[in-house]
């Protein structure tokens, strides 16, 4: 079986899965849930310094799977939070506690939790902080000054200059988490437009499977201008989706969206997953399989705008998934599927709904 234990920088969780904050770890009770039933790690709710009061109904279902959401924080007291957290850590689970948000709080909150839980580390949210590159480097540098514990920067989707802040940011952080939700977004039933979040507005914050290659390209964009671990978050429904974060370099992932669609029973269902995918590809460990996209990026080859798709006709069993797929009609079936050369445009979007992978794109 293939080596799953995870590592950032020194610390040590039994497989790549760890909750993210959210709804589903608000307290003891879920959060003990989550790892019994396959989380590696736990990350808690994100609290602040005074509870939070959000107007309901704070969910909703979206397009492709996913969710809007119009929580903030935990509506726990802080002493309630550490009481829940503290019953967590007796059970001797792996915990990592979120906090937020802006300097003045994270320098607060961040001694507190150092003193009264003394967690793996800190996780810090920058969701609502406004302002520019100043304001969100000021709160890395006010929490690094406040703690010795590894404290991790999460990632707005929204950041501009990433790369410029990813380095900087490197500078005073253990790591990152990549990303948040993104947003705000606005999605209703036009039968009941009245339902909608109790926000302000009805606007929400997106997550789930829409957000996924997003996530991707910032945990790959933050992986390759600097040398601080990421933790993937942001989409993730199945364990090839965490094949894909490790891939693109992430040390490990975080899952809400599909846990509160579905369970805390997809921790184990994704672990199980990922275990297939690296048996049947022969990786060994998680150390191996980390980064593995960067390695086929640099080595795959580039074609010309003048490539066209081509069928490997000894593959092909005839089943018209290309057909129906094509939207220049520039493929027809002769007992095997067969590209018209003058209408190919060579886009490649047939082959991904090849099952025998018997169209490939070579150059005319």
């Amino acid at each position: 079986m293939p080596e799953i234990t995870s590592y950032i920088n020194d610390i040590k969780i039994r497989n790549p899965l760890m909750t993210a904050a959210g709804p589903n770890v608000l307290n003891a009770e879920l959060m003990i849930d989550a790892y019994k039933k396959g989380a590696g790690c736990i990350v808690t709710k994100t609290f602040s310094l005074k509870p939070a009061e959000d107007r309901r109904p704070t969910i909703k279902k979206t397009v492709s799977k996913g969710l809007l959401n119009a929580e903030t924080w935990s509506e726990f007291t802080i002493e309630k939070n550490i009481e829940e957290i503290l019953k967590v850590k007796r059970e001797n689970i792996p915990i990592i506690v979120s906090i937020g948000y802006k300097p003045e709080e994270l320098i607060k909150l961040g001694r507190i939790v150092e003193k009264e839980i003394e967690p793996l580390g800190i996780e810090f949210s920058t969701h609502y902080i406004k302002g520019g590159f100043e304001e969100l480097l000021e709160c890395a540098k006010s929490l690094r000054n406040s703690v010795s514990l590894p404290i991790f920067f999460k990632v707005s989707p929204s950041i501009t200059e990433l790369e410029f802040l990813g380095k900087e940011v490197s500078k005073y952080v253990d790591g990152f988490v990549a990303i948040n939700s993104f947003g705000p977004a606005l999605d209703f039933d036009p039968e009941n437009p009245e339902n909608i979040l109790g926000s302000e507005n009805g606007y929400g914050w997106l997550s789930g499977t829409p957000i996924l290659p997003i996530a991707l390209r910032i945990v790959d964009t933050l992986t390759n201008i600097q040398n601080k671990p990421v933790i993937g978050v942001g989409g993730i429904s199945s364990g090839i989706d965490v094949v894909k974060f490790i891939m693109v370099g992430a040390s490990a992932v975080q899952v809400c969206s599909e846990a509160i669609r579905k369970g805390h029973s997809i921790y184990g269902k994704m672990i199980d997953e990922i275990i297939e995918f690296m048996e049947r590809k022969g990786f060994e460990s998680i150390v191996e399989l980390k980064g593995y996209f960067k390695k086929v990026l640099k080595e795959r080859k580039i074609f010309s705008n003048k490539a066209r798709a081509f069928v490997i006709e000894e593959r092909c069993d005839g089943c018209k998934a290309c057909i129906y797929h094509c939207f220049r009609n520039a493929i027809i079936l002769n007992e095997k599927a067969f590209i018209l050369k003058e209408r190919c445009i060579g886009c490649g979007y047939c082959i991904d709904f090849c099952r025998k992978n018997a169209i490939v794109l070579k150059e005319e």
